[in-house]
């Protein structure tokens, strides 16, 4: 068979998969491949000269790449000294990670007609450990036959692992407007709005190499970050993942436009969730309309389906929201303002009078469930409102920016922007509510700059500007609970450690109650840490403090661009609001500072550097351990508790790397770090070591 006509039909049959983490960004290579003529069959009306018209602007495009790591730990939470992975795979006992890192994408785009498009995806990695056996149901042990344990399905047998099963991407351009179609089973990646579908992007350092990283000479993003004051990500990071159908309505009249979206969320389990009986399902749209520069919108979401295997109780998830978006020529306002419920175990009118015999007022919320309706002071647990204002430095030379927020407990939503600290039933599935599994509730949550929580109001204010080439970032917020709900959430802070914290995050994958006092939730790429409040009494509302200040500097030095970023973020919580605290009538302390370094050696050759520390301290109205190490319950009286030791915890990494652009469209990338923990008092809490990862990656 033809080689082009080989490779074509390899990707459009490869390409009804869709892929993760892909950048629109990435350069596309077109293959040109003429239409040859192609006659009709055999007695047909035709005449032989007749030709198949075939699609034009075909583009392949994609990468392939290969990521190693290599890492020693003496001193570990549990897991071997030595960790080798290859993509992913730890081919020393053959088990997945849980970062199955991609090894290659595949993409093909073209248009039929002059008014329609289309485009598909398929990547895929290769775990190397599938193993062709003859009997395909099942193994054997001695002379006696085990079904199953070697299927066609299984690990042993696997030898390649689609990430995402068909996605397709249709285009069609009328003379009202233009329409998308983005249908398929794995991840349509995709946004509405920050209170009904938006993921909030946690900040990173730029030493970590990441399976999103575009298509771009390696200086360029070091200098794109220095200039942006941002790391250059995916277009498609920060939106949500759905399964299903989307449909999207631009340019129409009058400067409408819409969004429908109809399927599941990550949260809301699988195609194949009828299995157990406990199906959820997603609705969410958005109307909006363009005028003068300006845009305006109005959203909702919407989760339902059943929480029990009999289904019998549901889950009743709502928000509506209207936003605008207003561009001045010297500041821009951002507004969103609506409301949101919760309830699960919810049984309706006809099932409860089936089940009981009885006729009921209403739905009825089982003793199990959470109610958190627009019926129960809707004022309070069910607002949602964010305002942001940007000041430029066009108005008075200081350019400033300004957030203010309050949302109710009743607003929980899991694919939004806002993280759940007041409603631990917000699972994906009932069985893993108050269960190491649940990875989404995040109680007494620290946020960054500029992230939001429910039960939570407060402010955040940052300036970004540059003094010649000094750029500084610089930021403040203040945020307090709405209620401290212990009715139904416990009375703890949350806090993810930020250095090392891509390391940390692969000790354990997406599960909680981890470490040597089972306090670490792992989610991805991150770790945060819960911390047990023991006060009896609980008359306040929990305080939360933010100081950030970020710093980034470029000069020549032996005639190469040489850039110095350094980053400081300091966290406190207590029983009052008011500014940071910085002794211990604080709940927590914490102090996160980093340094990075990155030189352009050579116009292939990019050199960098790192270092940072971080430091946690709590009060003794935390967790408390004993001279030996060993945590002490919380039944400790108040007056005793001074007797015992703190949270005193100090954590660092630094490391080297290297990044060489052997070709335009290639390059191999080198890290190395070190890194440590340790608590003085919970002395099980430490770990030691160092990693190396290699990475070698090319577009086409």
């Amino acid at each position: 068979m033809n080689k082009r006509l080989s490779l074509l039909l390899f990707a459009l049959v490869g390409g009804m998969m869709t892929a993760y983490g892909t950048d629109p960004q990435e350069k596309y290579t077109l293959l040109r491949i003429k239409p040859k003529a192609i006659t009709a069959p055999y007695g047909s009306k035709q005449n032989h000269q007749s030709q198949y018209k075939r699609w034009k602007g075909l583009k392949y495009s994609g990468y392939i790449r290969s990521y190693n790591q290599f890492r020693s730990m003496p001193y570990r939470y549990s897991g071997p000294e030595q960790l080798i992975t290859v993509n992913g795979l730890d081919v020393q006992a053959g088990n997945y990670t849980g970062y199955q890192e991609p090894m290659a994408l595949f993409r093909l785009e073209g248009a039929p007609t002059a008014r329609t498009s289309f485009k598909v995806e398929y990547m895929f990695d290769n775990q190397m450990i599938g193993k062709i056996r003859e009997d395909s149901t099942g193994g054997y042990n001695g002379g006696t036959k085990l079904q199953g344990t070697y299927g066609i399905a299984s690990n042993y047998n696997r030898r390649f692992m689609p990430y995402r099963i068909f996605q397709f991407t249709g285009n069609a351009s009328t003379a009202i407007g233009e329409f998308n179609l983005i249908a398929g089973g794995g991840v349509n990646w995709y946004r509405l709005s920050p209170f009904t579908l938006w993921n909030y992007e946690y900040r990173d350092d730029m030493f970590e190499r990441y399976p999103w990283d575009p298509e771009q000479h390696a200086w360029n993003k070091y200098n794109v970050f220095y200039g942006s004051q941002n790391i250059a990500r995916d277009s498609r990071w920060g939106n949500t993942a759905t399964q299903g159908f989307i449909i999207e309505g631009k340019n129409l009249p009058k400067g409408f436009g819409f969004s429908f979206l109809y399927g599941k969320t990550d949260n809301s389990g699988g195609f194949q969730t009828y299995n157990t009986k406990i199906p959820k399902n997603l609705v969410a749209a958005r109307l909006k309309r363009s005028v003068s520069g300006h845009e305006f919108g109005s959203n909702f979401f919407m989760q339902y389906g059943f929480t029990d295997g009999a289904a019998i109780s549901r889950i009743r998830q709502q928000i509506i929201t209207v936003d605008g978006r207003l561009n001045f020529s010297k500041f821009k306002i951002f507004y969103e303002l609506g409301a949101g419920q919760w309830q699960d175990g919810v049984v309706d009118k006809k099932t409860y009078e089936f089940i009981t015999g009885n006729k009921p007022s209403g739905d009825s919320i089982t003793p199990a469930g959470r109610d958190f309706g627009w019926h129960k002071d809707p004022f309070k647990n069910n607002r949602a409102f964010s305002l942001h204002f940007d000041i430029k430095k066009d108005w008075f030379n200081f350019p400033i920016s300004m957030q203010l927020f309050s949302i109710g407990k009743g607003v929980v939503n899991a694919n939004s922007q806002v993280l759940n600290s007041a409603n631990d039933h917000a699972v994906g599935t009932p069985a893993n509510i108050g269960s190491s599994f649940d990875i989404t509730t995040m109680q007494g949550a620290i946020t960054d700059i500029g992230q939001m929580t429910n039960n939570r109001q407060g402010i955040y204010l940052k300036h970004e500007n540059g003094y010649g080439p000094l750029k500084v970032m610089a930021a403040w917020g203040a945020t307090q609970e709405i209620e401290n709900d212990t009715a139904n959430t416990a009375n703890m802070i949350s806090f993810w450690h930020q250095s090392n914290p891509f390391i940390r995050s692969r000790f354990t994958y997406f599960t909680g109650n981890t470490g040597p006092y089972g306090r670490i939730t792992s989610i991805f790429r991150r770790t945060y840490e819960k911390f047990t409040i023991s006060d009896s009494t609980i008359n306040y509302k929990k305080s939360f403090n933010t100081l950030s200040l970020g710093l980034k500097y470029k000069l020549n030095l032996f005639n190469r661009e040489l850039i110095l970023a350094n980053y400081n973020l300091y966290n406190s919580v207590g029983d009052k609001l008011g500014f940071a605290q910085f002794n211990d009538e604080a709940f927590l302390r914490t102090f996160f500072e980093e340094f990075m370094v990155f030189y352009a050696l050579h116009p292939k050759v990019t050199v960098l550097g790192f270092y940072s520390f971080e430091t946690v301290k709590g009060n003794y109205r935390l967790n408390i351990a004993d001279g030996d190490g060993n945590e002490v319950t919380n039944t400790v009286a108040m007056s005793d508790r001074k007797n015992y030791k703190t949270v005193d915890q100090f954590g660092s990494g630094h490391g080297v790397g290297i990044d060489y652009d052997f070709a335009s469209k290639a390059g191999i990338f080198i890290r190395h770090r070190w890194f440590n923990h340790s608590d003085k008092n919970f002395k099980l809490d430490k770990f030691r070591g160092q990693e190396t990862t290699v990475e070698l990656k090319i577009f086409f």
